[in-house]
């Protein structure tokens, strides 16, 4: 197999030494170049035969070996590139990286879910709701596999006398996963397609500040959290003996009295979420405020060496790789002879804000989010100025909604492999979530960026 994906990584390759991909896409030299390492990245990042990470070191070693030698005059400096590994964007994200290692060392999100679990334990639905809205609420700050994985492990020992067949426990295997998903689009730094959409906007001089980003957003994520618990209630709790007095209790709280190291971090998350959220009035942009919890937790040693350590520097190489491919297919004009071809330029902000929410949606059931918002995003980066925002947010968004399998996001695999939930189920509840949040997203935040003059969809 391995040969057979190597084989295609060499086809993908070869014609654009022979100058084959010019003739036939009539691209210039430099063009054909840029699509081959798209085209290689692309495979790579769908086949997984190398990892994501590595994939994304391999774009900017072939972008400085190959592409920039083959420029000529007026080539861009190599740090256009370099600089794409430790932009703000990335260090948005290290930030939300840092306050999610202390959410989960000093236990704040176990505290949260408990107090959640043990206030709705007296109803069924009002368990559903409880256990979504701390879940999304939670995804807005941390990783949505993490947030999932957290969960699911909070609420398993509580679902040992509830049988594989129970509805409750279906509604709570279903409950969590497509919460995190919604939840991740709730902030800038909830899920990776926030932070790679906003960086390939804000290199094109589209900055959306944080309170804004949330101002559509949490809306959106409510609704649909409130739409998935009527879901599931139709489909599983409606008409069911209730169960939910079958459910252990909880344990006691892990945020103890008298933890100060625990208050200190509550008090750095918060003032790092005010911060971002206030960042259009004291005009310190959203990386360098991510800073601010970086340096004093590390720096007051509330988190170890260790767990500096252990952040994902693997999802930031990653991400610096796709914000480099985007550049160079910006650099290079391929975004924009893309753009023709798919005979978009002209369309209404209506119908691009449409397309590209859609067109990522249904890539996101069989591929990672944050691959289709690398595939797609760039894209959208040669349209005219003005269309720029309405297709890259659909396409950012839309990417993080699609969730009808159980390969379509980590947090569904999760809750599949705990076992009592079929396929088609998860088909069934996931593919109705999916197309209502996208309606939420399409009208109600739709709606919002309109009234707040971000969108204009007379034009």
């Amino acid at each position: 197999m391995k040969r057979f994906h190597t084989l295609i990584c060499i086809l993908l390759i070869l014609p654009a030494c022979f100058n084959l991909y010019a003739k036939w896409f009539n691209l210039t030299h430099i063009q054909e170049i840029n699509l081959a390492i798209a085209l290689l990245a692309a495979y790579l990042w769908i086949s997984e035969l190398i990892p994501l990470y590595v994939t994304g070191l391999l774009i900017l070693f072939l972008e400085l070996l190959w592409l920039l030698p083959s420029w000529g005059l007026g080539a861009p400096k190599p740090t256009i590139f370099l600089s794409c590994y430790f932009s703000e964007t990335i260090l948005l994200f290290l930030g939300g990286f840092v306050i999610s290692q202390a959410i989960s060392h000093y236990n704040l999100d176990q505290s949260l879910a408990r107090f959640v679990i043990k206030q709705t334990r007296g109803s069924s639905i009002l368990m559903i709701l409880g256990l979504g809205m701390a879940t999304g609420f939670l995804s807005c700050w941390m990783n949505n596999t993490a947030t999932a994985a957290m969960m699911l492990g909070l609420v398993a020992p509580m679902m040992k006398n509830l049988s594989e067949v129970s509805h409750l426990r279906k509604s709570i295997l279903f409950v969590v996963p497509f919460s995190a998903n919604l939840g991740g689009i709730g902030t800038p730094v909830g899920t990776l397609p926030n932070v790679i959409g906003i960086g390939y906007m804000k290199d094109r001089g589209i900055d959306i500040g944080f309170l804004p980003w949330m101002a559509f957003a949490i809306p959106v994520c409510v609704v649909s959290i409130l739409a998935l618990s009527f879901l599931l209630y139709f489909f599983f709790l409606r008409n069911q003996t209730e169960e939910s007095g079958l459910l252990m209790a909880p344990e006691k709280s892990a945020l103890k009295r008298g933890d100060h190291r625990s208050r200190i971090s509550l008090a750095i998350i918060l003032v790092t979420v005010i911060g971002w959220m206030t960042s259009d009035l004291h005009k310190i942009s959203n990386g360098t405020v991510a800073l601010f919890p970086v340096i004093m937790f590390f720096g007051f040693k509330l988190l170890t060496l260790d767990e500096f350590r252990s952040l994902s520097w693997d999802v930031l190489i990653l991400m610096g790789g796709g914000i480099a491919l985007g550049k160079a297919l910006e650099e290079t004009g391929l975004a924009k002879h893309m753009i023709e071809s798919f005979s978009l330029d002209g369309q209404s902000s209506t119908f691009l804000f449409v397309f590209f929410s859609v067109m990522s949606l249904s890539l996101s059931c069989f591929l990672s989010n944050t691959s289709v918002a690398n595939l797609v995003l760039p894209i959208t980066m040669g349209l005219p100025q003005s269309a720029i925002f309405p297709s890259a947010l659909g396409a950012t968004i839309g990417a993080s909604l699609a969730m009808p399998f159980p390969i379509s996001t980590p947090p569904n695999a999760l809750a599949f492999s705990y076992g009592g939930i079929r396929s088609i189920e998860m088909a069934k509840i996931g593919s109705l979530i999916s197309i209502v949040s996208l309606l939420f997203f399409l009208t109600l935040g739709g709606g919002i960026l309109y009234l707040m003059g971000w969108i204009d969809f007379s034009v």
